[in-house]
């Protein structure tokens, strides 16, 4: 492949693109079998490990748009997964909590996603992995800081 290190650039989003695409169809895939998406486990996973947010500091830290964020939150109180509430310190926003079933739903799919990750991870040895996650760190780190 004989390209210019001008397209490098172009290539390397096209490659983001079409590796995020694969990835999340995959892992959305598997995780039907627990009636979640990776948007819901990326709520879930929040609320595990930061504790009750309120929806705007979800779409925030998630990087979800307002309306696909509501969505989530609805399906996931449908099902049990999370509970809303008036926020104690401000009663004109919704306080987002997981609730035990929710703990018990994010750890399965959460064994179910790494397991599709691992499978879409073969091709690559320990080494290539490992510098693919630092390299994807380092990548979001900056992105994340020039918003």
């Amino acid at each position: 492949m004989d390209e210019s290190s001008d397209d490098l650039p172009m290539l390397i989003g096209r490659d983001f693109y079409l590796a995020h695409r694969y990835a999340r169809a995959a892992t959305n895939r598997a995780l039907r079998a627990h009636h979640v998406d990776l948007r819901h486990l990326a709520v879930l996973g929040h609320l595990a490990e930061a504790g009750p947010a309120a929806q705007r500091t979800l779409v925030d830290r998630l990087q979800m748009d307002k309306s696909s964020m509501v969505y989530v939150v609805d399906e996931l109180e449908r099902q049990a997964l999370v509970t809303r509430r008036r926020d104690a310190q401000d009663r004109r926003r919704y306080a987002v909590e997981i609730t035990a079933e929710g703990r018990t739903r994010l750890a399965d799919a959460t064994t179910t996603a790494a397991r599709t990750m691992a499978d879409l991870t073969t091709p690559l040895s320990p080494a290539d992995q490992q510098q693919l996650h630092a390299l994807l760190t380092r990548f979001i780190e900056h992105a994340g800081g020039t918003e």
